[in-house]
């Protein structure tokens, strides 16, 4: 991690005032700014996007790529504590809010611990919190942590404790900062108001042949007709969205193992991120960015649509035998086997 430049510790949550920096960016910017040493050039940049103070005229980062997307520090840290606010059952006068920034503000970090919420990791009680890492120099990943742990570095290589969420994405237009916040506060939400089922959905392990078997059954079943339903007995999948999830419970495996817990924030990341992309692997094993909405969708239209599907599920006979340890996994249909071989 970075050498700290600058950090201040208060309990306000809607005090960015730590982060208020102006930053402007521009493609091939023709102005006079000045590079890492202070010294002022005018150039043309090589036609690059150029992230910049417009009150200093530091420059503060370049990339060749058209697709980034400024994440404003006050603006994201706003949003963050937002988000918290709104679940009104978190301890939120009880808050100790961390900020962070590093090398005269292209980095930043804050981090909100909640003490009087706690968990026991490793026999001693750690406090929950939530840690967001952002840049405007284009040289850390935005990030975003909810969970119980005591130290963490913002490539997370060194972590002690739980995390309950995660996210890492690149600053691109896909990159949806509002949806990420929710998933922190919700995690936060859901540990307050029932930790025990939080607690057996993080413990309880599930094999990947049981979630796609589950999943395929459930929320990747595709409604049929009632000519087909006559014709044909047997499930009809969407894999489109099966492999979606597999590749989210895949990515997140490592942090969250494969676990309920794990299924759950595949379920509830999908019904947030509208917007979201995957990876897909066609018969000849070539990978190919895959779209999770249709073109013309309205988000909104589209987000309701995925919260109800995932409503429907949790309210299955699948989840809850799954939750009470009941589940009876039978055999997968041979095309679900060959998506995970």
């Amino acid at each position: 991690m970075q050498n700290l430049e600058n950090h201040v510790t208060h309990n306000n949550l809607l005090d960015v005032s730590h982060f208020d920096m102006p930053v402007r960016s521009e493609v091939n910017p023709k102005i006079l700014l000045k590079d890492i040493n202070g010294v002022e050039q005018r150039t043309t940049m090589d036609n690059q996007v150029v992230v910049y103070r417009p009150d200093t005229m530091d420059i503060l980062g370049r990339s060749r790529s058209k697709q980034y997307k400024i994440v404003e520090p006050t603006e994201l840290y706003t949003a963050h504590a937002k988000k918290l606010l709104e679940q009104k059952d978190l301890p939120l006068s009880d808050v100790i809010v961390d900020d962070y920034i590093y090398e005269g503000g292209r980095k930043q970090k804050r981090t909100v611990t909640f003490p009087s919420l706690t968990k026991k990791i490793e026999k001693s009680e750690v406090a929950m919190r939530s840690d967001i890492f952002n840049s405007v120099d284009m040289s850390w990943m935005y990030q975003a942590f909810a969970g119980a742990y005591r130290n963490l570095c913002q490539n997370s290589l060194v972590f002690g404790g739980q995390r309950m969420y995660h996210i890492k994405q690149k600053h691109t237009k896909g990159l949806n900062v509002i949806s990420t916040l929710k998933s922190v506060a919700k995690t936060f939400e859901l540990f307050n108001e029932n930790q025990e089922l939080m607690d057996k959905m993080l413990k309880q392990e599930i094999s990947l042949k049981t979630m796609a078997h589950i999943l395929a059954g459930n929320i990747c079943k595709k409604k049929e007709s009632s000519k087909k339903l006559l014709d044909d007995t047997s499930i009809s999948v969407n894999y489109k969205l099966l492999d979606y999830f597999i590749d989210r419970i895949e990515q997140e495996s490592g942090n969250l193992g494969y676990t309920v817990w794990n299924l759950y924030n595949a379920l509830t990341h999908w019904s947030t991120h509208i917007d979201d992309t995957f990876e897909r692997l066609d018969d000849k094993g070539i990978a190919h960015e895959v779209k999770m909405t249709r073109a013309g969708s309205k988000i909104h239209t589209a987000r309701t649509k995925r919260e109800d599907r995932v409503r429907e599920f949790m309210n299955s006979e699948d989840w809850q035998k799954l939750l009470a340890n009941t589940y009876i996994f039978t055999a997968l249909h041979p095309n679900i086997q060959e998506r995970l071989n």
